[in-house]
């Protein structure tokens, strides 16, 4: 299975820049997402990989070859780069059985019957569908339809397999099973995948690595757990995240051996870092990221608030505490919920706050806190 290397991948559509100078090595057998809100350019840069599209500028490498070169006049098709594609249509023929939209593809690659017999058969059993060789595709549900197309897809043996967005028309329920599908398929056929979404909870659970985009860049391109526990910056921070993270604008009021003080609108914190300790001036404007599961509701705690909101879903709630004018969103795990305006304290019991310049918006320290009120300054 193939190594994918692009290296200075630019794409341009007239004066629009969509990709800016893309350089990420997709490692064999990988699950690689590319994440991002709409715009941002995950899209051209999956078209750009499979060969669909033609970049402006760089180079891209699959299993060693070189398939595209602006500076060698190398573009290979999408055909010659041994790949497949999986998009938010199915795009399966209507008037043909679940075994022949499988097959279709064999036979136009001239394999004998025997063979493509074999390959509809392992891969039906594979996906769980052997049951509906003979049905038509208006006849399947959207999760059934989606098998069939994987199914496809993945007959011929390509060397890697393109996803673009392909649960988005699936509900919510047959979303989660088909993630679970998807994260069993990659472990069983040993294939690199590459997947776009706009959702975070599916990079999150499918991905071996996340490339996270903005504005045609790449922000972050790390392990999920690592972008969501270190953010690179501001946007990762925000963008990866349910319930989003907590912003609150604070000052560097005092820099200490070991603690920072910040004091903000409303409260004072004392940030203990356990990373590294970053060089501050006194007066420099600096943004706390609290993760929501990171800030704990305690009748003890000495930082009083009043609920603002509570919004039970079961197995867990989500509480925006007010402590004078400021809003923070926490998670309480279990089957809570809590009266609009009822007094409860605060605790920050955790070591992965994250400090963030304001100017800058990347991420310069992660640590501990202390907080109390702010009453006098």
């Amino acid at each position: 299975m193939p190594e994918i290397i692009i290296k200075n991948a630019t794409k341009r559509f007239g004066s629009f820049l969509a990709v800016d100078k893309l350089d990420i090595t997709i490692q064999d057998k990988g699950f690689v997402t590319l994440l991002g809100p709409s715009g941002c350019g995950k899209t051209t840069t999956l078209r750009m990989i499979s060969g669909l599209e033609n970049p402006t500028e760089g180079e891209i490498y699959i299993d060693d070859v070189l398939v595209f070169s602006s500076e060698q006049g190398i573009a290979l098709s999408p055909a010659k780069r041994d790949v497949g594609f999986l998009f938010q249509n199915y795009a399966l023929w209507p008037h043909m059985t679940v075994s022949q939209n499988i097959a279709f593809g064999l036979e136009n690659l001239k394999w004998n019957k025997a063979d493509i017999n074999h390959r509809v058969h392992e891969l039906t059993e594979l996906l769980k569908i052997d049951e509906f060789l003979i049905r038509y595709p208006a006849e399947l549900s959207g999760g059934q339809q989606q098998r069939v197309a994987i199914a496809r897809t993945l007959a011929p043996r390509p060397k890697v397999l393109f996803m673009d967005e392909p649960l988005s028309n699936l509900d919510a329920k047959l979303r989660i099973e088909m993630r679970a599908e998807l994260k069993r398929l990659h472990r069983e056929t040993n294939s690199t995948f590459v997947y776009v979404t706009h959702d975070q909870l599916e990079a999150m659970t499918l991905s071996s690595r996340i490339c996270l985009m903005k504005e045609g860049r790449v922000q972050q391109y790390e392990e999920p757990l690592k972008v969501y526990n270190e953010p690179s910056n501001l946007f990762s921070a925000e963008f990866v995240g349910n319930p989003t993270i907590n912003f609150v604008d604070v000052e560097c009021h005092q820099v200490g051996p070991e603690n920072i003080q910040l004091v903000s609108k409303d409260l004072i914190f004392s940030f203990t870092p356990v990373s590294h300790h970053p060089s501050l001036q006194k007066g420099q404007k600096l943004i706390l990221g609290l993760r929501p599961e990171c800030i704990s509701l305690s009748e003890e705690g000495l930082v009083r608030g009043a609920i603002y909101s509570a919004l039970p879903s079961g197995m867990e709630t989500t509480v925006i505490l007010k402590i004078k004018n400021t809003l923070l969103t926490s998670v309480v795990f279990g089957s809570l919920d809590f009266p609009v305006d009822t007094e409860i304290g605060l605790e920050l019991d955790h070591d992965s706050y994250i400090l963030f310049d304001k100017s800058s918006e990347e991420n310069i320290a992660t640590g501990s806190l202390g907080v109390s009120m702010r009453d006098d300054i």
